[in-house]
């Protein structure tokens, strides 16, 4: 049975031909994840000994340079023999995931394809700015939404994109769903706000994406009111923007901000809002935008394929691999987690049990 030494634990693991990720979940050590599928990079790690079979990867996730240097994925990467690695993002015991039941207090329309929802639950949730959490209505199935508030506000703010088969949105945009219950599970994800960074924020939302960058600028801006922050949004069409109202409000209110839209098929002649509106995909406008992002935080959430091509980008524009953090909104990711929740909850809890003195 292989041995795995992670730099910043102090166990060493044992490992019998799963990957490295689920061997870590399961013994309880909390590994930096969110997708769990090779989307997101938020499982980064650098190989420091041993050999590890990584899996295919998307390029833009982890580049061809990064695995010369040793770079690897570890819900990818399987031990061949003992290794030690050392994780890009921080070993981080985030705020206890919980199970409750919420009541939605607000439904209301942004654009003609999302829908704001309030979630009121039992007890106040302790969470990160950026986190996700699984909705589940009646018998549908859970799906991830990202929140778009911050922890000091007495509700849950969700943004959430109808899509023609979703049995979930579309459950969500019925009449009558307001006063109704939802199961609220989390909080999950690692793409939160790093409240230590003291550079620029760069952040990123690419359709409702824009929802987990709001709570992470909402955050920094309460931690200093005068912070340089460049907040884009990346869309395909003029009907994909929602929100400017919102985002013209918090640039009004703060000299720090700057604003972006980038609509990658629109044209000139679409042209609305008091945004300024570039036509072209959100990666041309950040190589145009910044030279050097070498003391910045990114971050970024939104379809995979987006989410990959961003990180490609701020690769060449000098970002150093652990100031990016990404949430990519990706359906297989739904479904591969939940394995992983599950064995970390049990490990998770048990541990608390173990401190507590509970049997």
């Amino acid at each position: 049975m292989a041995k795995i030494e992670i730099v910043g634990w102090a166990e060493t693991l044992e490992n019998s031909g799963e990957n490295i990720l689920d061997s870590a979940m399961a013994q309880g050590v909390p590994f930096p994840f969110s997708c769990g599928s090779g989307d997101c990079g938020a499982c980064k790690a650098r190989l420091l000994e041993g050999e590890v079979d990584l899996a295919p990867c998307p390029d833009g996730i982890l580049s061809q340079q990064e695995r010369a240097q040793g770079y690897l994925l570890a819900c990818r990467a399987k031990p061949k023999g003992d290794i030690r690695i050392e994780p890009v993002n921080e070993l981080v015991e985030l705020p206890l995931a919980r199970r409750m039941r919420g009541r939605v207090v607000e439904q209301s329309y942004l654009s003609q394809d999302v829908v704001l929802l309030r979630v009121r639950t039992r007890r106040r949730i302790d969470y990160l700015p950026g986190q996700y959490f699984n909705l589940k209505f009646d018998n549908l199935p859970a799906r991830a939404y990202s929140v778009a508030s911050v922890p000091s506000d007495e509700t849950l703010e969700f943004h959430i994109r109808i899509v023609p088969d979703g049995k979930t949105s579309n459950h969500v945009a019925r009449d009558g769903i307001l006063g109704g219950e939802v199961q609220v599970d989390g909080p999950h994800g690692h793409g939160f706000w790093r409240e230590k960074h003291r550079g620029p924020v760069i952040a990123i939302g690419g359709g409702t994406g824009l929802a987990p960058m709001l709570s992470i600028v909402r955050a920094a801006l309460k931690d200093d009111p005068r912070r340089p922050i460049h907040l884009y949004y990346a869309g395909r069409e003029e009907t994909d923007v929602y929100c400017e109202d919102t985002l013209v409000a918090l640039a009004d209110r703060h000299p720090g901000i700057r604003l972006g839209i980038a609509l990658s098929r629109a044209t000139p002649a679409a042209a609305g809002g008091r945004v300024p509106r570039r036509y072209q995909r959100v990666t041309h406008s950040l190589a145009e935008d910044w030279s050097d992002l070498g003391e910045a935080k990114v971050y970024v959430a939104g379809p995979p394929k987006m989410v990959a091509a961003i990180a490609e980008t701020v690769r060449t524009r000098g970002l150093p691999v652990r100031d990016l953090h990404t949430d990519p909104f990706s359906d297989a990711a739904n479904h591969r987690i939940d394995g992983r929740l599950k064995t970390w909850m049990r490990r998770r809890m048990a541990s608390v049990r173990t401190r507590l003195g509970v049997m």
